[in-house]
């Protein structure tokens, strides 16, 4: 049952419930909040308003190259994150192989580009055929005054499979009202990639900039600021991150529960029946 309840040490309500914005949308709000989510489009989260100031984005000028998908809102990748080389990967001693979608390269999961279905206060869709173990992606939120928790879990209750889940956000590069965002983060590891965005190893702190790079052993959470408007830390059980500073527009702080490439590596959770993946991205300001 969906929940709406007060924190009585900070005062804070917080709900879980989803609401029917109308034009196939539905969000969520508190005083100081409010969310907006496609189902149709990913299951995207489209807008996260705090005190009146939205700070999700989109690319202004995407590659032509790449699915238009790839650079707004932020939406769930599943059951890959970033590149898996050529789409093929080996698990319980059997070649694997998914469709490619830049190049020769599976890129960004297999649900960013599929219409989700609203479950009460839960989104989930179900893998299709470019996913030869089935299973199922489910998302919900937790919105509160001061924080925006999103959980999502890669389920199968048929059978085991490897899984990496991790969440694309596009922040704005600068706010309606002008403000430019500023970010912290400070990775331990950088991992080094080839022209085609696959890793071949690794090299301590975080390397040259501009940024659109894999990183892990992250000291703190990262934190943006966009002047003294609103200010935002990401924290996330992920053990992996990918930061994108290239881009006009916006910018991505991407948490991951594993490596890119992980798929191809060995570096993934088993998912097995009963037991999901649990992957989570919490903002809080």
């Amino acid at each position: 049952m969906a929940l709406t309840h007060s924190d009585a040490s900070t005062d804070e309500a917080t709900t879980t419930t989803l609401v029917d914005l109308g034009d196939g949308f539905v969000g969520m709000s508190t005083e100081r909040a409010s969310l907006r989510i496609d189902p149709a489009d990913g299951g995207r989260m489209l807008s996260l308003v705090i005190d009146g100031v939205d700070i999700i984005g989109a690319c202004t000028a995407p590659p032509a190259d790449m699915p238009p998908g790839f650079f707004t809102g932020s939406f769930v990748m599943a059951p890959f994150v970033s590149r898996t080389a050529y789409g093929r990967f080996e698990f319980e001693g059997a070649e694997w192989v998914i469709p490619p979608r830049v190049g020769p390269h599976a890129m960004h999961g297999l649900v960013f580009d599929r219409a989700w279905t609203v479950d009460g206060d839960a989104l989930f869709v179900d893998f299709d055929e470019r996913w030869p173990f089935g299973g199922r992606v489910t998302q919900t939120f937790e919105l509160g005054n001061d924080h925006l928790t999103v959980t999502v879990r890669v389920s199968n209750d048929e059978r085991s499979m490897p899984a990496i889940a991790g969440f694309h956000p596009w922040f704005r590069n600068a706010l309606d009202s002008g403000e430019d965002a500023e970010y912290e983060f400070e990775p331990g590891t950088r991992y080094l990639l080839d022209d085609e965005g696959i890793p071949t190893g690794t090299i301590p702190g975080g390397g040259e900039r501009p940024w659109d790079d894999a990183f892990t052993d992250v000291a703190t959470p990262p934190r943006i600021t966009w002047g003294d408007r609103v200010a935002v830390e990401i924290s996330s059980v992920g053990s992996h991150w990918i930061v994108c500073e290239t881009m006009p527009g916006a910018f991505c702080i991407e948490p991951l529960s594993g490596p890119i490439n992980g798929l191809a590596t060995g570096d993934y959770t088993t998912v097995t029946p009963g037991s999901p993946l649990v992957h989570d991205l919490t903002l809080r300001w």
